[in-house]
């Protein structure tokens, strides 16, 4: 009996120090330091802070940072919602076929697609794809899916890539794989029933990585912001 109620302190100290990081941040604006968690539920020591601060990141209610004094961040807020200051807003590019080929992204941002921080580890350059078409679903991308392109001029064997056809003049979503003996690139759908696109190298421009698929499963759309003007 003593043992239980011994573990059920911990589990309301450890929800009660999450309960207390999402008051500060509503409130504040920021994220505490563990100094001020510390202060603020009266906990007897730092390294217990700590301590439970690890429990909630291998719960991944939250995700720390390490040498920052305020690297905190919550992962998972009790509404469901990711505050504002915690989005970034990528460009919505158009759209690239997951399927036969179909003209290259508009230049400029069709708009722009709010993505919680925490689910990229850079943000450089990248931009976003809609898919259209089912080669690769064995990818785990739907036609309908969002895509994180990060710009590269080359992937490695295997990774999913967006590819310019010079020849089509006209864009694609595949598996890259080179075949520098022959000349050639390998353009490798993930769907049983369709064949690759096998071109000579120069006919063959990558664009970018694909680094996160995203999906909502309830069928409502990503926040986004219209373009400028």
């Amino acid at each position: 009996m003593k043992q239980r109620r011994r573990v059920q302190a911990r589990q309301d100290l450890r929800m009660e120090i999450y309960r207390f990081i999402v008051r500060w941040h509503r409130e504040q604006g920021t994220y505490p330091t563990v100094r001020e968690i510390q202060k603020g539920l009266r906990i007897s020591s730092t390294s217990l802070v700590h301590y439970h601060l690890r429990r909630l990141e291998e719960a991944g209610l939250v995700q720390r940072f390490d040498r920052r004094s305020r690297g905190i961040r919550l992962r998972q807020w009790p509404d469901g919602l990711t505050p504002s200051e915690d989005l970034i807003s990528l460009p919505f590019m158009g759209f690239i076929a997951a399927g036969d080929p179909i003209p290259n992204p508009d230049a400029e941002p069709q708009g722009w697609i709010l993505i919680p921080r925490l689910w990229l580890l850079e943000t450089d350059g990248l931009f976003v794809l809609r898919v259209r078409g089912d080669s690769m679903i064995d990818a785990l991308v739907r036609d309908g899916d969002l895509i994180v392109v990060k710009p590269a001029a080359r992937v490695e064997n295997g990774e999913m890539a967006v590819v310019w056809l010079r020849d089509r003049q006209a864009t694609t979503l595949k598996h890259v794989y080179y075949e520098p003996e022959q000349g050639r690139i390998r353009l490798q759908p993930a769907h049983p029933s369709m064949k690759p696109l096998v071109l000579p190298e120069e006919n063959v421009q990558i664009q970018g990585k694909v680094i996160q698929v995203l999906r909502n499963l309830n069928g409502a759309p990503l926040p986004t912001v219209p373009p400028a003007g």
